[in-house]
């Protein structure tokens, strides 16, 4: 029995000269440095997204248009003074007008509060030690936009899966958040 199949590109790891070759790729790991390090996170508009940009929280929640899912996206970081997303698979493939992918990454982070009693560290694969790490996977949809700002490719929707009760559990420890 035949069923339809298309090409994808498929990646174990986190980002190399492999990833680099694929332009969705590139600029995922460009966009996602880009995020990590809050690159313009004061400004209301960035260029990395589309007009359409939507955002898919863990809870489910979606918010649609470019200024409200970038303030719900920066939103999600608040408990956080540092993170870190390190890939480790990837599928990718094309569509009419760009590339979908399906990620998943570990999410490392660093939480606001005095640290307490018995808290262990967590390193990332640079040897880099966080309050947290989280396995999350992720959903995107790449569009391609002759004058994009960064190499013609603009983000119309993420969604992202992940489990928020280690980040919790840490926060509750310190008393930052109540039960």
């Amino acid at each position: 029995m035949s069923f339809p199949t298309q090409p994808a590109f498929i990646h174990s790891g986190t980002w190399d000269d492999v990833t680099r070759r694929h332009p969705a790729m590139k600029w995922m790991e460009d966009y996602t440095l880009n995020f990590n390090k809050r690159g313009r996170w004061e400004d209301k508009r960035n260029e990395w997204h589309t007009e359409d940009f939507s955002l898919v929280k863990p809870d489910g929640s979606e918010f649609k248009g470019h200024e409200v899912a970038w303030e719900q996206s920066k939103s999600m970081y608040n408990f956080f003074t540092k993170e870190f997303h390190e890939p480790y698979f990837l599928v990718c493939w094309e569509i009419d007008d760009g590339w979908e992918m399906l990620g998943q990454a570990y999410f490392y982070a660093n939480c606001i509060g005095e640290s307490v009693a018995g808290e262990k560290k967590v390193a990332d694969l640079q040897g880099r030690e966080w309050d947290v790490k989280i396995p999350s996977a992720f959903r995107f949809i790449y569009v391609k936009r002759d004058g994009a700002a960064h190499g013609g490719i603009e983000l119309k929707r993420c969604e992202i899966m992940g489990d928020s009760m280690p980040g919790v559990h840490i926060l509750m420890q310190r008393g930052v958040i109540k039960q």
